[in-house]
């Protein structure tokens, strides 16, 4: 029996919002969204982990992509892209409701998860928060999906997985969860009718 869900933070419970950042920075810059991507992507594994300082990052993508911008600003763009995905808070609430553990998963900075956690509440609607900055590793690394199985108190197999990422899902399966590709929340609602856990 699923007792616990585990949710993804950027593209579940959130919107996708650094892809929009991408979009944005790739239009601004005239360097197309997949410069603008892959250059983000070649830094964030050690900034979201925790293994280098903000600014460096900053600086370090700038670099690459060949812009001299203040990168504060920047992150202020890019916080503003985020917000609740319609109707997910109304669905942990259900869930919760009906006596589902609710733990966050995400891959986040230890700079930007205060900034969306203050604007959004969103710890108050589950029940315990991993972020991978905060404990120094990150998807699809198994030993942060062993943390939140390890903070739900519950077996892997009492658990469900849900993130927006395929890759991200593999670890989780192999160390005994179930896992929802998510694709919207009306598909997310519609699994989880199916499984039971909600009407």
């Amino acid at each position: 029996m699923i007792k616990t869900i585990i949710l993804d933070l950027g593209g579940v419970f959130l919107n996708r919002g650094i892809w929009k950042f991408w979009d944005y920075a790739g239009d601004r810059f005239g360097i197309g969204f997949e410069k603008a991507k892959d250059s983000f992507l070649k830094y964030y594994k050690e900034y979201f982990s925790g293994k280098i300082s903000e600014e460096m990052f900053w600086k370090d993508y700038l670099s690459e992509i060949g812009i001299k911008e203040d990168w504060r600003k920047l992150k202020e763009i890019l916080l503003d892209f985020f917000e609740p995905n319609e109707g997910m808070i109304e669905l942990c609430k259900e869930l919760r409701t009906n006596g589902i553990k609710l733990i966050l998963l995400s891959d986040q900075t230890r700079e930007w998860w205060p900034f969306l956690n203050d604007k959004f509440k969103i710890d108050s609607y589950f029940d315990s928060t991993i972020v991978s900055a905060l404990v120094g590793v990150h998807k699809p690394d198994p030993k942060i999906y062993q943390m939140a199985v390890e903070v739900s108190g519950m077996k892997p197999e009492e658990c469900i997985f849900v993130d927006d990422l395929e890759h991200n899902l593999e670890p989780a399966e192999k160390i005994g969860m179930k896992t929802i590709f998510f694709k919207d929340p009306k598909q997310l609602r519609g699994d989880l009718i199916r499984i039971g856990l909600i009407n």
